[in-house]
């Protein structure tokens, strides 16, 4: 009896595209986030005359992906295996990944409160939305505790197809024409759509969410070997068996993620023509809801079923977000734990506790701001990351063997992509450009004191562990005279200051422990307050916290201080700052409204830490040679608080 037709094609199916369906969850992710919060807009304001941008955008990266697709392939490892043998300070790449993925979750809360704000609408005045979007969270966290790869897979590709067809199925109510699409393929560039380009470059597509599919990939490899009994030795043969199911894969992930974005893009512009508010409007997530609601009211049932499968969709991308970021991250650690020889527990136990550590970021996150603020503010943060893993991935290309190595015009589009993306996320952070690119300039003057100062005797002796009273006051005037100097050179914006005030109070806590590094820090505290301003209260007592919490990291760390561990303690610094002692202050004083405190905090947190940050991080960088800070595990007067030894006495004994 011959086989059925359908069975026939199945069967033809598997056996060529054995690795289709990563490049699904791919889109899930990527595409609801960047059509709600930017291809509605830009389609409302300027039409279809945006789509080359799209396409472009998309090639890159499909670029970019299609790169860690063949590293996975070929190598049998996740592109977040290889980060810690990167060139450069050891383990840059990973600790890298990890501070992105764990800003990303800010992101990833804001989503949550979309789904939540959609399924408000559809059921209005049940519950409030964050009572919503907490028991969103405990859905996910539950999905993903019992959910298995095989399971998510083909539920993530039906909210996809049924995504698609919705948005295609409305459009079709009204008079859009095919030659509106030929149209938005000519590259044009209508007034005032300057920075609408740079949100598409940087947003459409998503960004380092597309390093989660090396996961996803390796995952179906294991799958499929397990099936089918093979050996997982990846070589030549087996590279060019698969790598055409992989890249069908990949375009169909990135061909789906095209019409949803275009798809919106066209709900905006005829949301405008139906709708009664006016072109260049401000779109709330509010005013963006009502206007689609005008599209699919023409349509039964229309209004709720879109409400419904938005909803489902961010909340399918949450899913798959928290995750796959989890199994990266667990990789990532358990990868850093037997680097430096340490017993961790298992991959399983670390992607538990990675999603705990998620949950208090994703809650904080639907506590704090507005959900599309925080979805833009994070976008351009994670874009400029996202141009650095181009680099990497052009490396890591470079370390595969002829066979599996992208062409020339993989690298050129690669190159050029990840250039212009950094380009791209620091015009879109206007704040950066108008703020933190001046404060970088005027920060170089305390690295070149901290320069100098490493060469002094002075520091040697702290970081012997020989410094007296006398030197230890001197680092105390240092810091406090670096951190006046900090708010001096600030930026005054409508009152509100932005400087580097903390890297002084930093720098003398990891040199002297939290007395010293506090003491330095009441001295900039004080002459910051005698500023004024309407954040003078919020930021004088972070930079006196920033020296106290340096000098107990560099205790906990018994004086051995890195660059990574400078860094940590700065980001840490800035996030107590910015997310919790000025709004808190602010809130407490009666000196800010909630809408002001989100304001500032998101015109002031990149530049802000990144500035703070860079600085602290270089200092690090000029100390790197001395691997303890033997006096910030002293008292002020010299007694050893720990049995700590300075290891840097002889820096040529320690690197043998």
């Amino acid at each position: 009896m011959k086989e059925p037709l359908i069975s026939r094609l199945r069967k033809w199916f598997q056996n060529n595209f054995v690795f289709f369906g990563p490049g699904l969850l791919l889109a899930i992710t990527a595409a609801g986030e960047a059509g709600v919060t930017e291809a509605i807009e830009i389609g409302a304001h300027y039409g279809p005359a945006l789509i080359w941008v799209v396409i472009i955008t998309l090639i890159f990266k499909y670029a970019f992906t299609n790169g860690i697709a063949r590293y996975t392939l070929a190598t049998n490892q996740t592109i977040f295996d290889a980060l810690n043998r990167l060139p450069g300070p050891k383990n840059w790449g990973s600790y890298l990944i990890i501070i992105s993925y764990l800003m990303e979750m800010f992101a990833i809360g804001a989503m949550l409160v979309f789904s939540a704000t959609f399924l408000d609408y559809l059921l209005p005045g049940i519950y409030s939305v964050f009572l919503i979007a907490v028991f969103l969270l405990v859905l996910t966290l539950a999905v993903i505790r019992t959910s298995s790869y095989e399971i998510l897979e083909p539920v993530m590709a039906v909210l996809i197809s049924i995504l698609a067809g919705v948005i295609l199925i409305a459009l079709t109510q009204f008079p859009l024409s095919f030659n509106l699409i030929l149209d938005g393929l000519v590259p044009s560039i209508p007034a005032g759509s300057e920075m609408a380009i740079l949100a598409i470059l940087g947003v459409v597509g998503s960004g380092l969410n597309l390093m989660l599919y090396s996961v996803w990939l390796s995952q179906k490899t294991k799958i499929h070997t397990e099936d089918k009994q093979e050996c997982t030795l990846q070589n030549e043969s087996f590279f060019r068996k698969y790598i055409r199911s992989v890249n069908f894969d990949v375009m169909t992930g990135f061909f789906f993620v095209a019409v949803v974005t275009i798809g919106f893009m066209f709900l905006g512009y005829a949301g405008y023509a139906v709708s009664f508010m006016p072109h260049g409007a401000k779109i709330t997530l509010d005013t963006l809801i009502t206007q689609i609601l005008y599209i699919f009211s023409s349509i039964p049932y229309g209004p709720s079923v879109f409400l419904m499968f938005v909803a489902v969709i961010f909340f399918g991308a949450v899913v798959v977000g928290m995750d796959a970021r989890a199994r990266a991250l667990a990789k990532v650690v358990r990868h850093l734990g037997e680097d430096k020889g340490k017993a961790l527990p298992s991959e399983h136990n670390l992607y538990q506790i990675t999603l705990l550590v998620f949950t208090g970021v994703v809650i904080l996150a639907m506590v704090i701001a507005d959900p599309m603020t925080v979805i833009r503010q994070i976008a351009a943060f994670s874009a400029i990351l996202f141009g650095i893993f181009g680099f990497i991935v052009i490396y890591l290309d470079s370390r595969l063997p002829k066979y599996a190595k992208g062409s020339r015009l993989w690298m050129a589009v690669m190159g050029i992509g990840s250039g212009l993306s950094i380009y791209v996320a620091l015009l879109i952070e206007s704040s950066f450009l108008q703020n933190g690119i001046p404060l970088i300039e005027r920060m170089l003057v305390i690295v070149v004191v901290l320069f100098v100062f490493t060469k002094t005797e002075m520091f040697k002796k702290l970081v012997r562990g020989a410094a007296n009273f006398t030197d230890k006051l001197w680092t105390v005037a240092l810091g406090g005279g670096l951190s006046i100097y900090g708010v001096f050179r600030g930026i005054d914006v409508n009152g509100l200051i932005f400087n580097f005030s903390a890297i002084g109070p930093i720098v003398a806590g990891l040199l002297g422990g939290p007395l010293i590094g506090g003491l330095a820090g009441l001295i900039g505290c004080v002459y910051r307050l005698a500023q004024g301003g309407p954040t003078a209260i919020g930021c004088s007592l972070a930079i006196l916290a920033a020296g106290l919490i340096a000098g107990f990291a560099v205790r906990w760390w018994q004086g051995r201080v890195t660059i990574f561990k400078a860094v940590l303690v700065t980001v840490v610094i800035e996030w107590i700052h910015l997310l919790i002692i000025v709004p808190g202050c602010g809130i407490i004083f009666g000196t800010q409204t909630v809408e002001e405190i989100v304001a500032i905090v998101a015109s002031t947190f990149l530049p802000i830490t990144i500035v703070n940050t860079l600085g602290v991080a270089l200092f690090a960088y000029f100390a790197k040679e001395h691997i303890v800070f033997a006096a910030g595990t002293e008292s002020l007067l010299g007694r050893k608080k720990t049995r700590t030894e300075n290891e840097s006495k002889d820096p040529e004994k320690e690197e043998k």
